[in-house]
C-alpha cells in the first residue's frame, strides 16, 4: 500500500463519525416529523402537517447514508463488507433496495398517511441496471417504527465492524499534510489575516499534526451509542 493510499484510508476513517452524525441528524428529523403528525392527529388538528413532502425528502437522505456507511467502512478498514453482513439487521434488504429506487430512479417511497402515521402502501417495482425486474415488498410497519428498528440493529453491526476491524484503520500517514493546508490557505477566499497566522505558526502546526493520533474505532462507537440511545428512548 502506498503512502497516499494509507493517507486516504486514514482520512476516510476519520469521517465515518461524521457520517454517523449525519445519519443521526436525519433520523432525528424523521422522528420529529412523525411525532408532530401523530400528536396533531391525536389532538384533532387538521391538517396534521402542512409540509408533508418533508418526510420523503428527509427519508431519502436518511436511506442514502446506509450505502455511504458501508462503503466508507470498507475503504477505511481494507475489508470487503458484503451486503450479507447486514442480513440480521431488520429491514436491511428493504433499505438497500429502497436506496436504489430512490437514488437511481428518483422514486418517492412514502405514499400513505393514516391515523397519524406514515406508511408505504404498495410494493415498489423497478428495473435494475442489469435489466432485472424487482418487486420490493412494502413493509407493514409505519415509517417511524421501520427506521427505529433498522437503526437499532444497524448500529450493533457497525459497532461489531469497529470492534473487529477498527484497529486496521490507519491513524497516521507519512504524507505531507502541510501541503493540503497550504493549498487551502492559498485560496483567495481565505482572509489575509488567516494566511498570516498560518505562516507565523507553520512550525507549531506541523509539530501538532505529526503528534496527533486519533482513535477512529472509539469515535465510531461513541456515535453508534448516541444513535442506539436515541432509538431506545423514542
Amino acid at each position: 500500500m502506498t503512502e497516499q493510499e494509507t493517507h486516504h484510508k486514514m482520512v476516510v476513517g476519520s469521517f465515518i463519525k461524521n457520517k454517523l452524525e449525519e445519519y443521526e441528524y436525519f433520523l432525528r428529523k424523521i422522528i420529529r416529523i412523525c411525532n408532530l403528525v401523530n400528536n396533531n392527529f391525536l389532538a384533532g388538528i387538521n391538517p396534521v402537517n402542512t409540509s408533508d413532502e418533508d418526510i420523503n425528502f428527509t427519508f431519502n437522505a436518511f436511506v442514502n447514508t446506509f450505502q455511504s456507511l458501508k462503503d466508507s467502512l470498507e475503504t477505511a478498514t481494507s475489508q470487503k463488507i458484503a451486503w450479507s453482513y447486514f442480513s440480521e439487521v431488520r429491514h436491511s434488504a428493504f433499505f438497500k433496495e429502497c436506496r436504489n429506487a430512490i437514488t437511481h430512479d428518483g422514486m418517492q417511497i412514502i405514499n400513505t398517511y393514516t391515523d397519524g402515521k406514515y406508511y408505504i402502501a404498495s410494493n415498489i417495482e423497478r428495473i435494475d441496471n442489469k435489466g432485472k425486474f424487482i418487486s420490493l415488498e412494502a413493509p407493514k410497519q409505519d415509517i417511524l417504527t421501520l427506521c427505529l428498528e433498522f437503526s437499532t440493529d444497524l448500529m450493533l453491526q457497525v459497532e461489531k465492524i469497529a470492534d473487529e476491524y477498527g484497529q486496521s484503520i490507519p491513524t497516521q500517514s507519512n504524507v505531507d499534510k502541510m501541503k493540503y493546508i497550504a493549498r487551502h490557505m492559498s485560496s483567495p477566499i481565505v482572509p489575509e489575516f488567516a494566511r498570516t497566522l498560518f505562516q507565523q505558526n507553520r512550525e507549531i502546526i506541523e509539530q501538532q499534526l505529526a503528534a496527533h493520533v486519533f482513535n477512529p474505532a472509539a469515535d465510531i462507537k461513541k456515535q453508534t451509542a448516541s444513535i442506539s440511545s436515541l432509538c431506545a428512548h423514542t
